[in-house]
């Protein structure tokens, strides 16, 4: 009888921990706040008669707090000098397993940079779910609503998070600006135990159960690249000399033609984009000269005909709207070859 009995405390033993052991090891994927109960049964016979014992073990899983961030570009961002909006993408994601809010902050001027963003050319927007930045369906952080990620549901423990970029002026291609994204567990950073990790916060986490500060301590922060690829719009103009004779002579008489070849360049579309060519002093403008992409355009305000006039928009100017009238949005890359005539007088 004895041995009986030692064999099954063995057997119980054994069991408890072999549970005990599996439970601990699946606790990182348990919500917070869940209770994890084992019981364990003695049944034995005294005299014939049965006896059943049970003995009941219970702990409530802890919040882990965890975080990564990752940049979601596939490389640098492109942009052009004096450029605005320029989107950084990066995912957050709580790699723990309760509900936590976020904090974040930017930072464009790092180390090593060919140019820094200053503060006030940096805005942080919460993506609404489609991983495509937009003023009108995105969230403006504004340093205290921070996303709210829940590490325990998968469709719910990840956000996109845009970096928007104002590019300075007088930058060069080829210049690369790094920004930090730093996204920061609020329960840790109120109770000054961000970085710390293995700290217990007592009663801090999901449904006051204790918080744990897990090995990302906490915070994480990646960094995402905008180079600069070219200067946007840029314009050349070059002359061509025709003289009476058949030469290239600019004597009284001769046809200089004006040639401005407009290129679009960069990540951003172009609107309102209007060229405007005074005529130069002691020359005449050629009546009905000005072409567009080799397509002949009127002098007069006539569009939708067409979008070109010489001296009724501008003085004395050849004027070609590009946009349209503001109808036509230019994407890049684009490229306009424009011409007309005048005489030297």
């Amino acid at each position: 009888m004895i041995y009986k009995n030692n064999k099954l405390t063995v057997s119980l033993l054994f069991g408890l921990w072999l549970a005990l052991y599996s439970e601990i090891l699946l606790a990182l994927g348990v919500p917070a706040n869940t209770t994890i109960s084992n019981t364990a049964t003695i049944s034995y016979d005294v005299s014939g008669e049965i006896v059943n014992i049970n003995s009941t073990s219970s702990f409530v899983v802890v919040e882990l707090i965890d975080i990564s961030v990752v940049w979601q570009d596939a490389a640098n961002v492109s942009a052009i000098s004096a450029e605005n909006n320029v989107a950084l993408t990066f995912e957050i994601t709580n790699t723990g397993n309760g509900i936590e809010q976020y904090l974040l902050s930017v930072d464009g001027a790092l180390p090593g940079n060919d140019f820094n963003i200053a503060a006030a050319g940096l805005e942080i927007w919460i993506d609404d779910g489609d991983a495509s930045w937009s003023a009108a369906t995105d969230t403006l952080y504004n340093g205290s609503n921070g996303p709210v990620l829940n590490g325990a549901v998968a469709s719910n423990d990840s956000i996109i998070v845009f970096v928007l970029a104002t590019i300075p002026a007088a930058v060069s291609v080829g210049d690369l600006s790094s920004i930090e994204l730093t996204a920061v567990s609020s329960t840790a950073s109120a109770a000054g135990e961000v970085g710390n990790i293995g700290a217990e916060m007592i009663a801090a986490g999901d449904g006051g159960v204790d918080a744990i500060v897990g090995f990302s301590g906490a915070t994480a922060n990646e960094i995402g690249t905008i180079e600069i690829i070219s200067a946007g719009v840029s314009i050349s103009k070059t002359v061509t000399v025709i003289d009476t004779i058949g030469g290239n002579d600019p004597h009284t008489g001769a046809t200089l033609r004006y040639t401005l070849d407009v290129q679009i360049a960069g990540s951003n579309s172009i609107d309102n984009l209007i060229i405007v060519d005074p005529i130069p002093n002691i020359t005449s403008y050629t009546a009905s000269s000005i072409t567009l992409n080799s397509a002949s355009q009127t002098d007069a305000q006539d569009s939708p005909l067409d979008f070109s006039d010489f001296n009724i928009s501008n003085t004395n100017s050849v004027t070609v709207d590009l946009s349209q009238g503001g109808a036509v949005t230019i994407v890049p890359p684009a490229n306009f070859i424009i011409e007309f005539d005048v005489t030297i007088d």
